[in-house]
């Protein structure tokens, strides 16, 4: 999938935010050589405990879940008192690598990135043409938006998202609708989500949704990272 028209190229790999809590660090390490299976990760330090962390999770795309026992995480605890995240996670990172060495990982083209934010507060409706479903004839545009649902506040604070997947003309018919994510699993202390970035593997079928994910703490308001997929 060739995308010209993106609003932009920048690859965000941290966030950095002005209030109480921690911003966790994003990686992305990568598609495996099939396209079948993507990998991240994400560190930080817990603000006011000063305790790294870190966490890799292999995902399959197509049943967009984890893999067993493909998950590695460092809680953040008095032996990572002293370590910064970064630290934290080249540590964990030399413990998964048996795992992830068959793999073969590389990040996706920048042919392939199809969205990526750049204003912090655009939470809109993302569209972008799609090149490889256009024709001289008809031009072809995705319609992504998420939404969500949030109950309670404070330390009570629950949340679900779904994200619609639409492929529309330019007269705003239909031609496919996908639903990504599932809007049934309630997540503890998360108050918010934005898609950061998409990208899609070399085939364009395989699309990944990097999602940022607030949430509440004791320590303040945190940023950590899921990420959702879909096989077209």
């Amino acid at each position: 999938m060739k995308k010209h028209l993106l609003l932009s190229v920048l690859l965000l790999t941290a966030a950095t935010l002005s209030f109480a809590g921690d911003a966790a660090a994003f990686v992305d390490l990568g598609l495996s050589a099939d396209g079948k299976t993507y990998v991240f990760a994400e560190y930080g330090k817990v603000d006011k405990s000063f305790q790294g962390y870190a966490e890799i999770y292999c995902v399959d795309i197509e049943k967009n879940d984890w893999i067993d026992g493909e998950v590695f995480r460092a809680e953040p605890s008095a032996a990572t008192f002293k370590k910064s995240g970064k630290e934290v996670y080249e540590e964990l990172l030399k413990k998964a690598e048996w795992t992830l060495k068959k793999y073969n990982l590389k990040q996706s083209s920048p042919d392939n990135l199809l969205f990526t934010r750049e204003i912090p507060s655009s939470t809109g409706e993302i569209v972008f043409k799609d090149f490889e479903g256009s024709t001289v004839e008809q031009n072809i545009f995705y319609h992504i938006n998420l939404v969500k649902n949030v109950e309670g506040k404070g330390n009570k604070i629950r949340s679900s998202f779904f994200i619609t997947l639409e492929k529309q003309d330019e007269k705003g018919n239909v031609v496919s609708r996908n639903i990504v994510g599932n809007p049934d699993i309630k997540r503890k202390g998360v108050s918010n989500y934005t898609i950061n970035r998409i990208f899609s593997d070399k085939t364009g079928r395989n699309l990944v949704f990097v999602v940022e994910k607030q949430m509440e703490t004791e320590e303040g308001t945190c940023i950590r990272y899921m990420v959702e997929t879909i096989r077209l």
